[in-house]
């Protein structure tokens, strides 16, 4: 610490400059903004001095602080007035980087110096045994902007007097602190000459050799590498020296990102080109399961983007086209018949069978529970995990399903659980399309004081609600549960508006009026044979109505109604039936 300052009057002829103000060598200071002032009332505020040379009864004192103050006196001692004892503090001899601080302070309060006046002040006081977060401190600036000072040091003498003269910009000098030696005085050398000569963002271009390559591009671990980082102390990051070894580490790093998504299940990892950019205006998203690509999009930037689950708009059409033919899951319908179900008809029966299945999940917990355990070990469709997935593009199958038995028993339970969980909200919700409104600490709390009852039914109601549409787990559930599909759904318009193919209706025809009734309008229109399975379940011309009737399709396991694929539902629980029963 250093000792307290003392104030005394001195003989104006015991002062001078201190070579430690760092003014010291600079023309002499323009004073006529208070030199009338000072002739008036003399000094105001003391100078600030320390005892340098003289002897024990005329000691000497440089100044440090107040060198305009000290030529306004020597102003007015020229025109013959004599000048009374000045006003002085008076600081410890030997605290030099005290002193320098002083004058620094004032100076910079009063007119800041330039970078390179900085970098000599700052250099001073480092060289007495300041910190840069010392030195920070003394002038209310961060670390970072006294490095970048003190980084003027590695420039060579040429450099930094050209710098000081102006003849250098600052955005040059700025990267030249980058540079060795060596490159700074080649790059001098062309500075001088009439050959054209790199600068600013050019220049660190000049000094690498090639493109400029900062340290956050890196997929490796930075502090693993072998070559030579160049530090930009003007810059947020870093940049690489060599750009070719850069590249192998970044090569390396970029073989065994693939090789991780490889060992992750994706079906194909597609390198581009160096330079090319993944044209994502082609692309369509695609799931991992379903055969979606990771594209690795590779910049001359060193940046690398990976792009995962895409396959071209190409191919993306190919899947639409034969899914509106009905082909579901892989399967290939017969190229000559058409398939009993339409796309649409899928939808429309998947998003029915889906709702069925959850709402006898809720009714399950023991089955939810076994459920969540075998999605936690294996993996799902919707473990991510994602409530929003039950909607058709269909907007009268949107109705029907929204407006079903099950979905009100859904609806119900929703509220339900809400309550449970301690949520408010006009609309129950508990999951969002991008991200959760809740806490997850909060949720994890309130959990805690539920008993297992509650909380495996609350288990059981988020299971319902991440269930995948059109997947073998619904399947599952409807032929553990054995639902009564007719006390949740009946044929309504929508489904008779989507029910297309003729021998597939005839089959419902015979089904509900009988051989002979099917074999006698076999000849008729689609629309006309669905006029009569709805006559007949209305009881219309007949003496016994049908209203209990329900195609093949709703049961747990569905069945066909021909032998070609194309029922999509019948698919899935032909492929897993012998599991559950």
């Amino acid at each position: 610490m250093s000792k307290p300052i003392d104030l005394k009057f001195i003989p104006f002829a015991q002062l001078h400059i201190s070579k430690l103000n760092m003014r010291h060598g600079d023309t002499p200071p323009d004073i006529e903004d208070i030199l009338p002032s000072v002739k008036s009332r003399g000094i105001s505020q003391p100078l600030i001095v320390r005892r340098e040379g003289g002897t024990a009864k005329k000691p000497k004192y440089g100044i440090v602080a107040g060198r305009r103050r000290y030529f306004c006196l020597s102003a007015i001692a020229e025109t013959g007035t004599e000048i009374p004892n000045v006003p002085c503090c008076v600081m410890d001899a030997k605290d030099d980087a005290l002193a320098i601080e002083t004058s620094l302070i004032e100076n910079v309060a009063r007119l800041a110096p330039t970078e390179m006046e900085q970098y000599e002040a700052f250099k001073v006081l480092a060289d007495k045994g300041q910190s840069v977060d010392e030195i920070a401190a003394v002038f209310g600036i961060t670390p970072n902007s006294v490095k970048r000072r003190l980084a003027l040091g590695a420039l060579i003498p040429d450099v930094r007097e050209a710098y000081t003269n102006q003849q250098i910009d600052a955005a040059s000098i700025r990267v030249l602190t980058m540079a060795t030696e060596d490159q700074q005085a080649a790059w001098l050398a062309l500075f001088n000459s009439d050959d054209y000569c790199p600068t600013g963002q050019q220049l660190k271009a000049w000094l690498t050799g090639g493109g400029v390559i900062t340290t956050d591009k890196a997929l490796f671990d930075v502090s693993e590498y072998s070559g030579t980082i160049l530090t930009d102390l003007f810059g947020e990051h870093g940049q690489f020296a060599d750009i070719e070894h850069f590249w192998e580490a970044q090569n390396a790093a970029i073989a065994e990102a693939v090789e991780a998504y490889k060992a992750e299940g994706w079906k194909e990892v597609i390198l581009g080109e160096r330079g090319h950019y993944f044209p994502r205006y082609n692309h369509v998203h695609h799931p991992k399961d379903q055969g979606g690509r990771v594209y690795v999009e590779i910049r001359d930037s060193g940046e690398v983007t990976f792009h995962e689950g895409y396959i071209t708009d190409t191919e993306a059409q190919k899947i639409r086209r034969a899914l509106s033919n009905g082909e579901a899951e892989g399967a290939q319908a017969s190229k000559t018949t058409r398939p009993e179900m339409s796309g649409p008809m899928a939808d429309y029966m998947n998003l029915h069978r889906h709702s069925i299945a959850r709402a006898e999940l809720i009714k399950r917990p023991d089955l939810a529970l076994r459920l969540t355990v075998a999605h936690m070990i294996c993996g799902a469709q919707n473990w991510k995990v994602d409530g929003t997935g039950t909607r058709s593009r269909k907007e009268s199958t949107q109705a029907s399903v929204q407006t079903s038995s099950a979905e009100s028993q859904l609806a119900e339970e929703r509220r339900e659980v809400f309550k449970l969980l301690g949520l408010k909200g006009e609309h129950p919700q508990i999951y969002h399309r991008y991200a959760s409104p809740f806490d997850l600490c909060e949720i994890f709390a309130r959990l805690l004081t539920l008993s297992d009852e509650d909380v495996l039914r609350i288990q059981a109601f988020c299971l319902a609600e991440t269930l995948a549409v059109d997947s073998p787990e619904v399947e599952a559930i409807g032929m553990l549960t054995q639902p009564d599909f007719a006390a949740y759904w009946s044929p309504d318009e929508a489904f008779f508006d989507l029910l297309r193919d003729k021998p597939t209706i005839n089959a419902m025809v015979k089904e509900i009026a009988g051989k002979a009734v099917a074999d006698g309008c076999v000849s008729d229109t689609a629309k006309q044979q669905k006029q009569i399975i709805k006559n007949r379940m209305a009881g219309h011309g007949v003496s016994e109505a049908r209203p209990d009737w329900r195609p093949k399709w709703a049961a747990f396991p569905a069945k066909a109604y021909k032998s070609v694929d194309g029922c999509p539902p019948a698919q899935r629980a032909k492929r897993i039936v012998k599991l559950f029963t």
